[in-house]
């Protein structure tokens, strides 16, 4: 890629950084206002997690297109997906966590981390096993998803029995 089309990601990257919380909430599915309706946009600086670009590409869609448009209805089915996708990923880690160590309360497991020094996971084969049956059988993808691979460590590092985990996946997400 040349040299101007790389600054051509760029600009763009950083033009889907630029939309307001409120705005994206009042436009994105909004029948009645158009793309260019004088809305003030925020900009959102270095806040914006990796793993949202891809929403933020898709409501800028349906920003730029006009109102009632096959184009913006399909990038609003898109988002819808994305969304829904995410929300089933998230469903589907407290159900492996539930299941994988018998406890109803396993959501502190999702954001704990390790004391400095100490490393992420012991367990390095079980963990690329529960990282590798998540993907196949939730159908994670490396974006969003895989921002659960914390979790995956710490039941790793709890010492549960690998096939047990693999089983709990297997069954969180098969519905």
């Amino acid at each position: 890629m040349s040299f101007l089309g790389h600054l051509h990601v760029l600009v763009f990257l950083y033009a889907l950084l630029l939309f307001s919380a409120e705005s994206r909430k009042t436009q994105l599915f909004d029948t009645e206002s158009s793309a260019d309706d004088g809305a003030e946009h925020e900009n959102y600086g270095d806040k914006v997690d990796a793993r949202d670009i891809p929403l933020l590409y898709l409501e800028t869609k349906i920003q730029n297109a006009p109102v009632g448009s096959p184009q913006r209805q399909e990038a609003q089915k898109n988002l819808l997906e994305e969304i829904n996708h995410r929300k089933k990923i998230d469903q589907n880690i407290i159900e492996i966590l539930r299941l994988s160590l018998k406890k109803t309360d396993a959501l502190d497991l999702l954001t704990s981390t390790r004391t400095t020094g100490q490393p992420v996971v012991d367990d390095w084969d079980c963990y690329k096993t529960l990282v590798k049956s998540f993907k196949n059988q939730c159908g994670a993808k490396m974006e969003y998803d895989m921002k659960y691979a914390g979790a995956l460590a710490n039941i790793c590092n709890m010492g549960v029995d690998v096939k047990k985990s693999v089983a709990a996946i297997e069954e969180a997400c098969a519905h």
